[in-house]
């Protein structure tokens, strides 16, 4: 049980991001500069930067935290996977003023080094592949690849043949 407070920098990055949002939800202005200050802190420390606005809900593991990177307006649900390298950013478009950042359901995982821009939705239960870049909303379940790839347990199948599949590995019959 103390592995993740004492060893895990994903454990300790998202614990910090915890002080500044509740900082950040206050609302003054010293309360949000000592957020920012917590948020670059914990970035320089463990390579793992989350905007103390961004909305995260219980049960995230960072696993190997490093390079992970959540804007301000992202809003995640609860147990997520996430691996190293994840983006959850804005397309860089001037929004004036709007949502920016994507909205991840409950139960996702997000695999290592994927990107996933804009204001789209991440449905519950979906995954996003290693690598994956995503601009364009991912149905509750759906499994991304590639670049805004959609595939499915039963596209792999016909493809594959009869032969049972493994279920944590049928994506890569593709």
């Amino acid at each position: 049980v103390l592995h993740p407070a004492i060893y895990f920098k994903g454990f300790h990055a998202l614990a910090t991001y915890r002080v500044a949002h509740t900082l950040w939800s206050e609302g003054s202005k010293a309360s949000r500069g000592v957020a920012l200050m917590l948020q670059s802190r914990a970035s320089e420390l463990f390579a793992v930067d989350i905007h103390p606005s961004a909305t995260i809900g219980p049960g995230v593991m960072l696993d190997h935290g490093t390079g992970v990177v959540i804007g301000g307006t992202a809003v995640l649900g609860a147990d997520l996977y996430i691996l190293h390298n994840v983006t959850l950013g804005a397309t860089g478009k001037p929004m004036g003023g709007a949502k920016r950042h994507p909205t991840v359901g409950d139960g996702v995982i997000l695999g290592a080094g994927c990107t996933v821009l804009g204001d789209i939705t991440v449905g519950s239960g979906a995954t996003v592949g290693g690598g994956a870049i995503v601009t364009k909303p991912v149905p509750p379940g759906g499994t991304v690849i590639g670049n805004n790839k959609l595939v499915s347990k039963n596209e792999a199948r016909r493809k594959k043949g009869d032969e049972p599949l493994d279920p944590f590995t049928w994506y890569y019959s593709i």
